[in-house]
């Protein structure tokens, strides 16, 4: 939401925080059901001006924690590449390059939606594991800062690309370091029997061959274990490993600036959240012990961490039924909508947009069609 001077967490009659700083319960009149507010919006009024379902984010939201990671990395040279792949609305991306962000994309229609919010590649990094030519030279010819290589056949593409195009490609091999996630199976990517990333013996030989192509610089050493990863042991583990292949790659005399640390910091799906500025201190701390006196740029790539406690799914209850002893209520959201639940059984709050005072119940405003809202989206 723009324009918002205060959190919806600071104002009104009555006020119930649901998650702060932006979501929260406001009576604006002492005897009217208290409304589930964005900031400083009624997301009722929003819900019947634009219809449901309908998405909703916080800029507040999405601009704190993007400071809040700034401030936890502040001791070391790092850059932000917020993940577009988490959520890659044109406004979204244009509030993230407006904070000094970087991107980390993952196909040629992001390269082309970052872009237009930022004309310059120069703080883009490309991840993926299928990159095509005609992405690699959108890429290249845009001057973005790395590519994420993740394939021998990759990096001999990417080579025969840029020498055709006459550029450089800067380049970090993203290595599979075989440490678990500990997350899902359906996001957990740092495993050997993972299709992401080149494991670290197999990598050495590919530093080794890049350094040899003159249309190719060697820069950086690039890792992402998963994604919804919340034991922040886990990335220490990982990052342990690739330390170790720096410093072995920067004795074979390779100039190794940059370490990719990825992204996967997992959120919470309920209401209650422990307050992010401490969540992301303790994932900096994981992140950075392993890489200290390596005097490297580290980047970040955050994407669900970011947006996902920043945004709501507006749906509306349209129907009530009973199957034998079961009781359902319909939406008119659908799983295209929130595929989540659907693919790996995740887990997200519903709560009511209105809430009515006991003679109000809120049953008896179902019948009225009241919106519903789906947390961490």
């Amino acid at each position: 939401m723009r324009g918002a001077g205060k959190s919806a967490a600071k104002t009104g009659i009555g006020n119930r925080i649901l998650r702060a700083p932006a979501f929260a319960y406001c009576r604006s009149a002492a005897s009217g059901p208290l409304s589930l507010f964005c900031e400083q919006t009624d997301l009722a009024l929003l819900a019947e001006r634009h219809g449901t379902p309908l998405y909703v984010y916080s800029s507040e939201t999405i601009r704190a924690r993007l400071r809040a990671f700034g401030k936890a990395f502040c001791s070391v040279p790092h850059t932000l590449c917020y993940s577009v792949k988490a959520n890659s609305t044109l406004a979204i991306l244009r509030l993230v390059a407006r904070e000094k962000a970087g991107f980390d994309v993952v196909s040629g229609g992001e390269v082309e939606r970052v872009l237009r919010v930022r004309p310059k590649g120069a703080r883009i990094v490309f991840s993926g594991v299928g990159k095509t030519v005609p992405e690699m030279e959108l890429a290249l010819k845009s001057g973005i800062l790395l590519f994420n290589v993740e394939s021998a056949s990759e990096l001999r593409t990417l080579a025969a690309t840029a020498a055709r195009l006459r550029k450089k490609a800067s380049i970090a091999i993203r290595v599979n370091p075989d440490v678990s996630a500990k997350t899902h199976p359906y996001i957990s990517t740092g495993l050997h029997e993972h299709k992401f990333g080149v494991p670290i013996p197999e990598a050495r030989t590919l530093y080794a061959a890049a350094a040899k192509h003159p249309n190719l610089n060697v820069a950086g050493v690039s890792v992402h274990i998963g994604s919804q990863i919340t034991d922040v042991g886990s990335f220490k583990d990982a990052l342990q490993r690739v330390a170790e292949l720096v410093r072995e790659l920067r004795g074979a005399g390779h100039d190794i600036r940059y370490v990719d640390a990825g992204g996967g910091l997992g959120i919470s799906y309920l209401a209650t959240q422990t307050p992010f500025a401490e969540k992301v201190a303790v994932y900096a701390k994981a992140v950075l012990e392993p890489l200290r006196k390596l005097n490297v740029h580290l980047l970040l790539e955050p994407g669900r961490s970011i947006v996902g406690p920043a945004g709501v799914l507006l749906t509306r209850v349209i129907y009530r039924k009973t199957n034998n002893s079961k009781r359902f209520l319909i939406v008119d959201a659908a799983m295209n909508d929130l595929l989540r639940p659907s693919l790996y059984g995740a887990h997200h709050e519903m709560v009511p947009v209105k809430r009515f005072r006991v003679a109000q119940r809120f049953n008896a405003a179902i019948s009225r069609a009241i919106p519903v809202a789906a947390l961490a989206t």
